[in-house]
This record gives structure tokens, C-alpha cells and sequence, in this order.
């Protein structure tokens, strides 16, 4: 009974199998203890990527000696580190050592040797282990136990063998010649970071302007958290060398929002990307979605399109809302890619979901088109009426297009846009056609309430 109770009693730390059996091991360790960063610095990219520096303060013996550096992400590229603790201190060899604590390894570690086992039916067993996986068994004074995984409440085992870390370390052999307290930086990269966008836009019930605010979304999968980090996140393209990697863990994740009403980032050009540096720290926990406003909310002059393309939807009519972003326009700034969420006010002033589209990486003075969905009320009908062969490379199309507005009292102009292919010429139109790119014939079309207009137009094409 005084076993029972005593194994009882004992710490319950970490989940084995499916969480039916719990360790917990003695207090004895070689484990060094963990260190916190005086100064941390990180640097995120779109393409799970982010810098880290880790700038403490450490004591180094004079001579050769082994540091534990911990607290490091377990997506670190180890290969990436640099090091630099000033004159006198040399790194002779770093070793990446990730081979944590986990029930399956302790119990690997512990065959052969004594273990304490409960079960859920409050029976004690003490031998010594002779399986690490499945069901146990145990070689005890009464002869040999069997338990299988589902039986089992607890299991004790004495301490943690040494050489299992409670979280990834560098180990550094060093030689140091001078000061043995030393400010020590390191810089890494880290995969299981990333960040994107989000816009989230109210229009008007007119259709003519829309409030909009911007919002950056960290995501840390890296295995660290980082504590008042010095945050800055890089809009653009980095390239990398792909390699094969292990799938990144996309657990549970806690989300977190910001959500002061000022410019909480500084956005300036870094070689051909864009930095947003945050201005103030910023704590990014492991397994979490921090969500910090880029901008507050800004009044944007927007236009409302419909746009008929028959390559894309046979009969649909797709509705756009397009704004430039200049500074005229209340904007101005390089829009980082994301994705852009649109509400509408409705005639009794709540809020409803309109659409939503992505868009990628934005410079001032550029168009941004929204891609709303497809109109209810309109409809399009795309045909071929005639196919004239002139050469063996040049052909003479007539095409006709019908466009239905099935609204009852709006009329609405249709910006048709068609891609003959080839080198095109436009012979004739009902409508005057533009071509605002080489591949592009494009149409605006009028079209009355609950009637119909036909646009009929030739083209000549040489392939």
C-alpha cells in the first residue's frame, strides 16, 4: 500500500500513447538550465522563413569548455548560425542536439532497468522493463507482468537518463582566451515562421468608397517563443534552395489580436523588398497567431465593375471592386500580398459578407482589383456566328455576344473582355473597342433594366 500510494503521488508530466499513462521522473539531471535572451530580434518572411538574433549576456570558462545554448527553435537550420562574442573566444565545433524528452524515448532508455507501473484499476508493479513500445512488460519478484497501454495509469521511473534535453540545444566547444563574462550573439534561421496580410474593407451602400485597415498575422510553429522581440516582417520574394523537409506541425494554435488604432509599423525598401518594422516589442509564443494592425482605418475611393469574360464562365458575370493605391486615394504605400475581406452596409445599416479574393504584393500607384463573385441578376451568352479562312495563317472570326440584365429598375454597363489570340485586328464593332493589353479586346457594353444589348464585333487573326 505504501508503494501504491507513494507512485500515486508522483508527478504526472508527460502523456505516453494516446494519454492514458503518465511519467514522472526524479529530480536528479544534468540538464543545463535554460537561458533567456537580454535582446532578441526577429525578422519574418512569407515562405515559412524567419531570422532570428539572440543577443545574452554568459559566463564562458577560460580554456576548452562545452555551453548549452537552449531556447533555440526545433526548426532551426543549424546550419545557418553565426556567432560572434568578440576577440579572444574561438567556436572549435557546434553540435545541434535535438533528441528531447518524450515518453517513447525514456522508456527506450529504461529497458532493463527498474520501473514503477499503475494501473487504472489501482494496481502497483515494480520489476524491471523489458519492452519499450505497445504493451509493456514487466520482470518483476512474482514472475513476468504483462500490461497493455490502456491498462496502464501511471508509470514512474526514477530520473531523466542524461543526454535527453527538455528543448533543443546548441552545444558549442570553445576555446576562450580572454574575458570569461561575455555578450554573446547569434544569428539564425528558423523554419515554421510565417506571415501574411489581411484587409478587411466596409463599402458604402452607394458602391462609391469603402473603409479599410490592414492587419499582419505572425504564425509560429518554430518550436520557440520569443519574449519583447524586435519585430520586423520582409514583403517579397526571397528566393531559397528547396530541400526536402519534414512536414511543418500545424497544431492548435492561440490567436492573439493588437488592436491600437495608430501606425504601428514603419514601412521602408530593402534591397528589391519591402520591410515593415514594428515600433515597439512584440511577445510571439510558440503554437500561437499574433494579429497586429498595419494600418487603422482608411476612406478609399472604389469602383464597381462588371466584367463578362467567356474564357473564364460561360455565362457569368463576375463583379469587381477596384481602388488605386495612391496617396490621393488614401493610400500610398507598397500593400503586402494577403488576403482581402469585403463587407457591405445593407439599407438597415448592419454589415453583411460580400466577398473575399487575394491579392499579391502591391506597389503605390498600382490598380487593385477585388474579385467579388458572380452577379445574381446578369447573364452572358457567347457565340460564334462566322469563321472566314483567308491563308493558311490568317482567319476572319464574327462573334456575338448577348448580355442580359435581369434587374428592374438598374441599369448597368458591362465591361465585356475577350482574348482572340494570335496577332488580332479589329475589324468592326457595334461598340468601340479597346485594347488595353496585347492579348486584351475589351467592350463596355450598356445594359437597361430587364432588357437585353448584343455586342457584335470582327476580328481578323494571324497565328
Amino acid at each position: 500500500m505504501t508503494r501504491r500510494h507513494e507512485a500515486l503521488r508522483a508527478a504526472r508530466a508527460l502523456a505516453w500513447g494516446t494519454g492514458a499513462a503518465m511519467f514522472a521522473a526524479g529530480a536528479s539531471t544534468t540538464l543545463p538550465r535554460p537561458a533567456f535572451a537580454d535582446e532578441v530580434h526577429v525578422t519574418v518572411y512569407n515562405n515559412d522563413l524567419a531570422l532570428v538574433k539572440d543577443k545574452r549576456k554568459v559566463e564562458i570558462a577560460s580554456g576548452l569548455s562545452e555551453y548549452a545554448f537552449t531556447g533555440v527553435p526545433s526548426q532551426i537550420d543549424a546550419t545557418s548560425v553565426r556567432f560572434d562574442a568578440g576577440t579572444g573566444l574561438t567556436l572549435l565545433e557546434q553540435n545541434y542536439r535535438y533528441d528531447l524528452v518524450s515518453p517513447e524515448k525514456l522508456l527506450e532508455r529504461y529497458l532493463d532497468k527498474k520501473a514503477k507501473v499503475v494501473t487504472k484499476h489501482d494496481k502497483f508493479h515494480e520489476g524491471v522493463l523489458k519492452t519499450s513500445s505497445g504493451s509493456l512488460v514487466l520482470l518483476t519478484n512474482d514472475g513476468v507482468v504483462l500490461l497493455s497501454a490502456d491498462e496502464i495509469a501511471d508509470i514512474t521511473l526514477p530520473e531523466i537518463p542524461e543526454g535527453l534535453l527538455t528543448r533543443p540545444t546548441l552545444v558549442w566547444r570553445l576555446e576562450n582566451k580572454g574575458a570569461t563574462s561575455r555578450d554573446v550573439e547569434i544569428a539564425y534561421l528558423t523554419g515554421g515562421m510565417a506571415w501574411h496580410a489581411e484587409y478587411v474593407a466596409a463599402v458604402d451602400p452607394k458602391d462609391t468608397k469603402m473603409s479599410l485597415s490592414g492587419w499582419v498575422s505572425i504564425e509560429n510553429h518554430s518550436g520557440a517563443s520569443y519574449k519583447d522581440a524586435r519585430l520586423k516582417v520582409v514583403a517579397g520574394d526571397v528566393n531559397r534552395v528547396q530541400e526536402e523537409q519534414a512536414p511543418m506541425y500545424k497544431g492548435g494554435a492561440v490567436r492573439t489580436m493588437a488592436m491600437d488604432a495608430v501606425e504601428q509599423f514603419q514601412e521602408r525598401s530593402f534591397f528589391e523588398y519591402h520591410i515593415y518594422d514594428l515600433q515597439r516589442p512584440a511577445t510571439i509564443a510558440d503554437q500561437e497567431t499574433k494579429q497586429i494592425q498595419l494600418f487603422p482605418d482608411r476612406e478609399v475611393p472604389i469602383r464597381k465593375l462588371y466584367v463578362y469574360e467567356s474564357s473564364r464562365a460561360n455565362d457569368k458575370v463576375q463583379v469587381k471592386v477596384e481602388f488605386d493605391n495612391k496617396k490621393d486615394s488614401g493610400l500610398g504605400m507598397p500593400l503586402p500580398g494577403g488576403k482581402f475581406r469585403v463587407y457591405r452596409e445593407d439599407v438597415d445599416g448592419a454589415l453583411e459578407f460580400a466577398g473575399e479574393d487575394r491579392i499579391d504584393h502591391t506597389p503605390q500607384g498600382e490598380k487593385v482589383s477585388i474579385v467579388m463573385g458572380n452577379a445574381f441578376d446578369l447573364v452572358g451568352e457567347w457565340a460564334e456566328k462566322e469563321t472566314k479562312r483567308i491563308s493558311d495563317r490568317v482567319f476572319e472570326r464574327t462573334v456575338e455576344i448577348k448580355l442580359r440584365n435581369r434587374k428592374e429598375t438598374e441599369a448597368v454597363n458591362i465591361l465585356v473582355r475577350e482574348h482572340p489570340g494570335g496577332n488580332w485586328t479589329l475589324l468592326e464593332s457595334n461598340f468601340t473597342g479597346k485594347k488595353p493589353k496585347a492579348a486584351d479586346l475589351e467592350f463596355e457594353v450598356p445594359v437597361k433594366a430587364n432588357e437585353e444589348a448584343v455586342l457584335t464585333y470582327r476580328v481578323r487573326v494571324e497565328y
